[in-house]
């Protein structure tokens, strides 16, 4: 992107100006190859011919291979964002948050933008009428760039692009409307008649309002790296050359090479190569010698070496990605254990909870960046309990409800105190809301049962009609009652 076009933008002052800009060319210079990760994912990355065995006329021939979207898929589906957790009461505040923005959603939708472009951004702003207390977007790096700040171990600044226009004449997408985030303020700067103005927003967190998704961060990348890598694109391209050199065979393996030596040509004059090869019956007239003309087939090609090939291909990229070669399309001689099932997952659920293991203090950050957004106070005013938010993740083994109830009545058995934590309800797979209604519902049956026993003990000499009409008077009691 030219960024010459943007110039001056009113309303910055020279420091936060030079930062707009030194963050525009992150973005700019990395956009390029965020764009070719995200073609392999959506299925739309040319095909890479050496020239070789393929005909020029084939590399238009339209090949597609899915193992791209599969290695970002099969991970994130085992990435399950479910709510936030307090040491204390659960806040309700957290709660209206949650559910307003639908944060595991949203949650899901960014670790998938992470997974395919390394990393994805979270950003939060003050909720207006009829929204959440705060609001939470966000952002692939297509659309967002961040710079990193090693001493503080979080995002020095950021910027977002939320509305882009096309330049007719390039049919380039530039950007109309950036938001950039400040330790002090989140700037919006859009293009108007007038050229470019900046508006502030203040707010009194201390840090940006922006929080980064990433996916195998290291000292040197702390913006992680991508699930798409380059041995995921390179062996990518070697299927999808595979592949079309496997349809060309399949025609010839359909359509095997004849050869008639000696016939006069205009036998064939008025019929094309297919209708030779469809014909029923082929009748040849001898030559001006009285000769008959000699018939016969190339020897068939077979296709055992194609699909040999592309198995060999689903094992190397199996063994790059952690998904089993079963789910790559490759069918085994003999079924896999159930011991052998697991064991080929482990290792990609293991990916998945060093993913959620990554990104529990971003999450964290985000849940106290939005209780203090929305009541309006710094970071460090926020309570002990407020301070306390977790992220919570489902189990990435995704186990059954079975096993993980028989695991549940096992620890209880040691820890009896653990039937009467939340965890155990959790653990075996409810949701927060399930969870809330499974409370109250325990909270009316103990009600029930301390106001029937305090009918018993006042009515100890009644007979059994008389002591069935009294416990029928005292449900209505205590229904009037809740």
């Amino acid at each position: 992107m030219n960024l010459n076009r943007i110039g001056h933008v009113s309303g910055l002052s020279p420091k936060e100006e030079q930062m707009f800009f030194e963050l525009l060319q992150i973005w700019s210079a990395k956009l390029a190859r965020n764009r070719l990760r995200y073609s392999y994912y959506s299925y739309k990355n040319k095909l890479q011919s050496m020239g070789i065995s393929i005909p020029p006329q084939f590399d238009k021939f339209e090949t597609v291979i899915g193992w791209p979207a599969k290695a970002v898929d099969s991970l994130a589906m085992r990435t399950r964002f479910e709510g936030f957790v307090f040491d204390g009461i659960a806040d309700e505040t957290a709660h209206k948050i949650v559910t307003g923005n639908r944060l595991q959603i949203l949650h899901k939708q960014a670790a998938r933008s992470a997974l395919v472009g390394s990393c994805a951004f979270l950003t939060t702003s003050k909720g207006g009428d009829g929204e959440p207390p705060a609001v939470i977007n966000a952002y692939s790096n297509l659309f967002a760039a961040a710079k990193w700040n090693r001493r503080r171990k979080r995002i020095e600044c950021g910027l977002t692009v939320v509305d882009t226009k096309t330049v007719p004449w390039s049919d380039e997408e530039v950007p109309t409307w950036v938001n950039m985030y400040t330790s002090e303020a989140t700037i919006e700067i859009k293009e108007t008649y007038k050229g470019w103005t900046a508006r502030h927003v203040p707010h009194k967190l201390g840090r940006p309002a922006m929080e980064a998704i990433v996916f195998r961060p290291s000292l040197d990348r702390p913006f992680g790296r991508s699930r798409i890598s380059r041995a995921v694109m390179s062996i990518t391209d070697c299927a999808m050359r595979e592949a079309l050199r496997t349809e060309v065979g399949a025609e010839f393996y359909t359509a095997p090479q004849k050869y008639i030596l000696g016939a006069d040509d205009s036998l064939f004059e008025n019929d094309s190569k297919w209708d030779a090869y469809i014909g029923s019956f082929l009748a040849l007239s001898r030559d001006e010698e009285g000769e008959l003309p000699t018939v016969g087939m190339f020897s068939q090609g077979t296709m055992q070496p194609h699909t040999e090939y592309m198995r060999s291909l689903a094992a190397r990229f199996s063994g790059e990605t952690s998904i089993p070669i079963s789910e790559l399309g490759v069918v085994h001689d003999n079924p896999a254990s159930a011991e052998a099932i697991y064991a080929a997952k482990e290792s990609l659920v293991c990916e998945a909870q060093d993913f959620n293991d990554d990104n529990t203090a971003a999450m964290a950050n985000v849940g106290m960046m939005a209780l203090a957004i929305a009541n309006n106070i710094s970071l460090d005013m926020l309570d002990e309990n407020q301070r306390s938010i977790m992220p919570r993740f489902k189990n990435p083994a995704l186990p059954s409800v079975v096993s993980q109830a028989d695991a549940i009545v096992k620890l209880a058995s040691i820890f009896p105190w653990l039937s009467e934590s939340d965890v155990a309800l959790e653990e075996v797979g409810f949701a927060d809301d399930q969870i809330r209604r499974l409370k109250s519902d325990k909270v009316k049956a103990e009600v029930n049962a301390i106001l029937n026993n305090q009918l018993m003990q006042q009515q100890p000499a009644q007979t059994t009609q008389e002591y069935i009409e009294v416990l029928d008077d005292g449900d209505d009691t205590t229904g009037d009652a809740q």
